[in-house]
């Protein structure tokens, strides 16, 4: 599996703009998954729930904050 395939869950105390895999330091792209695609989650909901992915423009490491 390709590193942008993963979505790895961060914790963010502060601040997050650097990214943890590679340490690039501008900023980050975004990304909404659609999370009703996954009918094994706990959540139920009639309306449609999206998570927000980061994304690192130079290595590609996707992050969910948790």
């Amino acid at each position: 599996m390709a590193i942008s395939d993963q979505i790895r869950t961060i914790r963010v105390e502060n601040e997050l703009h650097i990214c943890p895999n590679c340490g690039y330091e501008k900023e980050f792209r975004v990304s909404f998954r659609n999370m009703n695609a996954f009918p094994d989650l706990p959540i139920k909901t009639t309306r449609e729930m999206f998570r927000v992915i980061l994304i690192c423009p130079d290595c590609g490491a996707r992050y969910g904050v948790g």
